[in-house]
């Protein structure tokens, strides 16, 4: 079963592309003021429907694999819209009790405690780095605060593994953290586990076969990105290094298909980054994917498919900076995975 992760993103003016629901044959867009027309990106990129509130620095989590929140950021820190794969539409949902950036998210399905199912979100800041954590129940709409981080932390990463959710990398605004936070869903209660070897924030982070991988990032500055893949093995409470990413970037996002890492975005001093590189877990080895259309850092990136109404897979990439900074927009696009 597919977990999601909460990552990040920035925006600018607001592009008005129809919906386009997730396994739809890929259409060309209308210009934009941030860029060329998307008529000329790869045909496996697609435009999707703009996302109401232009924001950056986003949590973003997949809920039964087929609806994605977009939780907080820059433009909306108590803003939540959700992203309907199947029809393709947006939907507001009820503001986070904290607005908040820079937050880490992931969402828990498919558990025999249903009651402790739902989309989490774990820190940001809130002016400061915070630890407060919140809970959203999908069912009745509404948020409630759950046990707060051990310590406050912001612009790391989450990955719920069954009942599990992982935290991180990050920081707390001045200094990088490295331990590794547990959440358990059912007990409601943390844990303090084995640090990540490259502490780092604006990292991107994804579930691969029960290992937490965390990629690319930086040490709190732009100009030192990096390009390290790392992986905690939870039954071992240890890490291991796998090959860098060719690109070292941070404020990226990241999802995982069919054995393989994605990364995508991010953000060095002169530009952002279009480059899409690819992970696979066969064969240890990084390649080239096709270009992010519209080039963005602080993305909200997620994983999608594999259910009866969207039966192809896809990695979304929702709104995001389309320059270095605090910059926003509306911009979603789709790139289709087998």
């Amino acid at each position: 079963m597919r977990r999601s992760l909460g990552l990040i993103a920035l925006a600018l003016a607001a592009c008005t592309a129809p919906p386009a629901p997730v396994g739809t044959p890929p259409r060309a867009a209308s210009p934009t003021s941030t860029g060329p027309a998307t008529a000329s990106a790869p045909v496996a990129w697609r435009r999707l429907a703009d996302i109401p509130t232009p924001r950056s620095e986003v949590a973003a989590a997949v809920y039964q694999q087929d609806k994605v929140y977009v939780i907080g950021g820059f433009g909306g820190p108590d803003r939540v819209e959700r992203y309907d794969a199947v029809t393709g539409r947006w939907d507001r949902i009820a503001d986070l009790p904290q607005g908040v950036d820079h937050a880490m998210s992931a969402a828990v399905f498919g558990i025999q405690t249903s009651g402790d199912e739902g989309v989490y979100v774990f820190g940001g800041y809130a002016g400061s780095a915070t630890a407060r954590s919140f809970r959203l129940d999908v069912s009745t709409g509404r948020w409630s605060e759950i046990a707060p981080m051990p310590s406050p932390r912001a612009a790391g990463a989450a990955v719920a593994i069954n009942t599990k959710i992982y935290i991180i990398g990050g920081a707390d605004g001045s200094r990088l953290i490295s331990p590794t936070y547990e959440y358990d869903v059912t007990t409601r209660g943390w844990r303090t586990l084995s640090a990540i070897p490259t502490p780092r924030d604006h990292l991107g982070a994804v579930e691969l076969h029960g290992r937490v991988c965390a990629v690319a990032g930086r040490r709190l500055s732009l100009t030192a990105n990096l390009g390290t893949l790392e992986c905690y093995l939870p039954q071992a409470d240890r890490w291991e290094k796998l090959a860098d990413a060719p690109t070292p970037r941070g404020g990226v996002g990241s999802a995982a298909w069919d054995g393989r890492i994605y990364l995508i975005g991010g953000e060095q001093p002169s530009g952002t980054f279009k480059e899409v590189e690819i992970y696979d877990e066969r064969t240890g080895a990084w390649s080239r994917g096709p270009d992010l259309p519209t080039p963005r850092h602080g993305i909200g990136v997620a994983a999608v498919g594999g259910t009866s109404g969207v039966p192809r897979g896809a990695i979304l990439v929702l709104a995001g900076g389309p320059t270095p900074g605090g910059s926003q927009t509306a911009v979603c696009e789709a790139l289709d995975v087998r």
